[in-house]
C-alpha cells in the first residue's frame, strides 16, 4: 500500500492529501483521522472510511470549504446517494452535485430539527417526468432515516431528484425548474388534443418525456437540431396530419412563451414521438374493447 501523507488537516476527522496520479488535492474522512497528527504526517490507512477527489479544482475548493461546515455524517451521506444515483441512474454527474447535495441535505436536516417543512410545488411533475431521479430520491429518504433516524417527508425526495437532474443535466437549478415545467406544458398540450390520459408505464411515454426533456434542454440553452428536408416533413404532414397539427400547437406556444422558434426538424422529431405515444394509447383501448 502507498504511503499517504497528510497535506492539510481540516479537522479531527477530515485530512487532505496529494493524489498520486491526478496531482489534484483529495479528502480523506475517517473517525478521529488526524488525532494528535501535524500536516506531513503518515495516515493510518485502516482509519481511512471515505475518499472524495473532484477534477474540477474549483469545486474542489468549495467542497474542502463546505467540509469544515458540515458533519461528517451529512458528507458521507450524500456521497452514498450520489454513488447510488450512479449506479441506479448509470450516468456521471457534475462535480458541484457534492456541494449541492451535502449542503442541501444539511439544509433539510436542520429544517426538520425546526420543525420546518419546505412544501415541494414541483412534486407531482418530477414523480412523472423524473421518475428514475425520484426512486433514486426515495432510497435517499430510507438510507437517511436508517442512518440519523430522521423520517423525512415525501418533497425532499422531490428536492433530491432535482438535484441528480440538475447535476445530469449540467444545468442551474432555475434552470432544471424551467425544464420540467415545459415538460408538463408540452405533456398537457398532447393529452387535451388527443383528449387522452398518459399510461406512464408505456415505453413509448418514457421516450417522449425523454425527448421533451432535452428538447426543453434546447429551447432553455436556445439550441436547435439540424433542419430536416421538406420531403421528410411533408411525408410526416400526410401520414401523421394529426400529431404534426398537434407539433404546431406546442410550436406557437413555445413562440409565444419562451420566444424560441421551433425549426421543423424540431417539428418531424415532435411528431413522430407524440404519433408513437397516441398509437400505444389508441391500441390499448382498442384490446380492452375486444
Amino acid at each position: 500500500m502507498n504511503t499517504i501523507i497528510i497535506k492539510r488537516i481540516l479537522n479531527n476527522n477530515v485530512v487532505t492529501t496529494i493524489d498520486e496520479k491526478s496531482k489534484r488535492e483529495k479528502v480523506i474522512m475517517g473517525r478521529g483521522i488526524a488525532f494528535q497528527k501535524r500536516n506531513g504526517d503518515m495516515l493510518d490507512a485502516l482509519k481511512i472510511e471515505k475518499v472524495f477527489i473532484l477534477e474540477n479544482k474549483i469545486e474542489n475548493e468549495k467542497f474542502l470549504k463546505l467540509i469544515n461546515e458540515i458533519p461528517m455524517e451529512y458528507i458521507k451521506l450524500s456521497e452514498t446517494i450520489i454513488s447510488y444515483g450512479k449506479e441506479k441512474l448509470n450516468t456521471q454527474f457534475d462535480d458541484h452535485i457534492y456541494i449541492a447535495l451535502t449542503d442541501h441535505i444539511d439544509f433539510a436536516i436542520k429544517r426538520y430539527k425546526e420543525g420546518i417543512n419546505l412544501k415541494n410545488q414541483l412534486l407531482w411533475e418530477i414523480q412523472r417526468i423524473h421518475k428514475k431521479e425520484y426512486e433514486v430520491g426515495l432510497w435517499a429518504l430510507d438510507c437517511i432515516e436508517d442512518e440519523l433516524g430522521i423520517k423525512m417527508d415525501l418533497d425532499e425526495a422531490g428536492y433530491i431528484a432535482l438535484h441528480l437532474v440538475d447535476a445530469t443535466l449540467n444545468q442551474s437549478m432555475d434552470n432544471t425548474i424551467n425544464i420540467i415545467s415545459i415538460v408538463q406544458e408540452i405533456l398537457n398540450i398532447i393529452k387535451y388534443f388527443f383528449n387522452v390520459e398518459f399510461d406512464e408505464n408505456d415505453i413509448s411515454y418514457d421516450r417522449l418525456v425523454t425527448h421533451l426533456k432535452y428538447f426543453s434542454q434546447r429551447v432553455i440553452s436556445n439550441n436547435s437540431l439540424p433542419e430536416d428536408s421538406n420531403e421528410f416533413l411533408n411525408m410526416i404532414k400526410i401520414n401523421y396530419y394529426k400529431p404534426y397539427t398537434c407539433a404546431l400547437k406546442i410550436k406557437i406556444f413555445i413562440i409565444k412563451n419562451y420566444g424560441y422558434t421551433i425549426n421543423d426538424g424540431e417539428i418531424v422529431y415532435l411528431s413522430l414521438h407524440i404519433q408513437r405515444v397516441i398509437s400505444s394509447i389508441t391500441y390499448k383501448m382498442s384490446c380492452k374493447k375486444l
